[in-house]
């Protein structure tokens, strides 16, 4: 699969990128804000973005809307403490949600998921 991570933190984008490649995907580019995201979406035509619901710029239902015009499937990572974030992905058209801390076993059962359209 053809996927784009976009998270601020450097460090996430680099670790959450590295194994997903390690799963056989590609990593087609990552961004810092939702605005990259955005562009770099419509640009690649990803088959999944990968974005933090914290994401900096991100206006969450907005944001997740124009992803969702954009690309087959959005997984959005979030905390299971952070329900309400999570719901709200997923009604302004999200895919699936990623837990965090996220686990290579996670990420695999969630773009596999995402294949399926099951995300």
């Amino acid at each position: 699969m053809r996927i784009i991570v976009a998270d601020d933190a450097a460090t996430l984008r680099a670790t959450f990128s590295w194994i997903v490649r390690r799963l056989g995907h590609d990593i087609v580019a990552e961004a810092a804000d939702a605005g990259e995201a955005e562009r770099l979406t419509l640009a690649l035509k990803p088959d999944v973005v990968v974005v933090d619901g914290r994401l900096a710029g991100i206006e969450l239902p907005a944001t997740i809307a124009r992803l969702a015009d954009l690309a087959p499937a959005i997984l959005v990572v979030t905390a299971l403490e952070e329900r309400r974030l999570g719901s709200a992905a997923l009604a302004a058209g999200a895919t699936g949600l990623l837990l965090r801390p996220f686990s290579v076993s996670g990420i695999s059962a969630a773009l596999r998921r995402s294949k399926r359209g099951e995300a």
